[in-house]
C-alpha cells in the first residue's frame, strides 16, 4: 500500500464516529418525532433560553445555511417545538422559541446523548476521558478558528 502512511485517520476516525452515533441518533430520535439536526437546534436554543435567539444566530452558531435553517424552524413551528415572535426593536426579525412541548424533551435527548458518550467511551479511565475531551476540544477550536 504506498499511500497507506498518508491516510488521514482523524478525519476517518471522526466520520466513522459521526455517522454511527448519528444513526443511533436517528432511530432513537425517530420515537419522539426529531430528526438529529431538529433535535441539534432543540438544544441549542435549550442552552440558551435566557438569551433572544435569532434565525442569524443558528446559521452562525450550528455553521447551517439560511435556507437549512430556514427548513429546520418550520418543520419545528410545524410539530409545535418552537415559535417565532417579533422582535419589538426591529419588525423584520423573529426571535426563535422553545414551546412547553419542546422543553419536556430536552432531558430525554440529553439522556440519549449520554448513553451514546457512555458506548463510545467505555473503558476508558478518567484520566483518558479527560485527555479525550480536551484534545477534542482543541481540534474543534481548530477547525472554527481556520475555515
Amino acid at each position: 500500500m504506498p499511500h497507506e502512511s498518508r491516510k488521514p485517520i482523524l478525519i476517518s476516525s471522526l466520520k466513522i464516529i459521526e455517522n454511527l452515533a448519528s444513526k443511533a441518533g436517528d432511530l432513537h430520535l425517530k420515537e419522539i418525532g426529531l430528526t438529529d439536526s431538529q433535535a441539534n437546534l432543540i438544544l441549542f436554543l435549550a442552552r440558551r433560553a435566557d438569551q433572544k435567539i435569532r434565525q442569524r444566530d443558528i446559521e452562525v452558531a450550528l455553521n447551517l445555511t439560511n435556507p437549512t435553517v430556514s427548513g429546520l424552524i418550520k418543520r419545528l413551528e410545524q410539530k409545535q417545538f418552537v415559535v417565532r415572535s417579533a422582535d419589538p426593536e426591529d419588525s423584520r426579525a423573529r426571535f426563535i422559541l422553545l414551546t412547553e412541548k419542546a422543553e419536556l424533551l430536552v432531558d430525554q435527548i440529553f439522556e440519549h446523548i449520554h448513553q451514546t458518550e457512555s458506548k463510545l467511551l467505555e473503558g476508558f479511565t478518567e484520566e483518558e476521558l479527560g485527555q479525550v475531551s480536551s484534545l477534542l476540544r482543541r481540534i474543534a477550536e481548530n477547525a472554527i478558528k481556520n475555515f
